[in-house]
């Protein structure tokens, strides 16, 4: 990765679907949430929108929960992902050299998320990002 030449001093990297395939740990969390309502979602596909937007506004567009009910939604969502889904998820291949590539040329690197930043701290920590 060449950028001697580049302008660019700050870089920002989304963390789910940039920087780690998140995609199993979200959705299982999202079908353990479902769950919890008698909602047996079988085909992951139909969850991966889940992935990025805020978790109240998916509940609502894609299942038509209240306000509460999201809320509760979002306390079943953490409860498993706090435990199971978070480190069901994997740094996409190549991301840590270029990662690396940027730090060593002294650029500064940001990591942008929807997620709560205890969370989102213990993945870059667990991948040593």
């Amino acid at each position: 990765m060449k950028h001697e030449n580049s302008n660019y001093e700050i870089y920002f990297f989304d963390l789910d679907g940039t920087l780690t395939d998140s995609s199993l740990g979200i959705t299982n969390s999202v079908m353990y949430a479902l769950g919890k309502y008698g909602i047996e979602e079988t085909d992951r596909k139909k969850l991966y929108p889940f992935i990025g937007p805020p978790l109240k506004a998916s509940f609502e567009r894609f299942y038509g929960f209240s306000g509460e009910q999201c809320e509760e939604a979002i306390r079943y969502y953490r409860e498993y992902y706090r435990e199971k889904g978070i480190f069901e998820n994997r740094v996409y291949e190549g991301i840590e050299a270029v990662l690396q590539e940027l730090k060593n040329q002294g650029r500064r690197l940001v990591v942008a998320t929807s997620k709560p930043e205890p969370f989102a701290r213990q993945i870059i920590d667990h991948f040593h990002l």
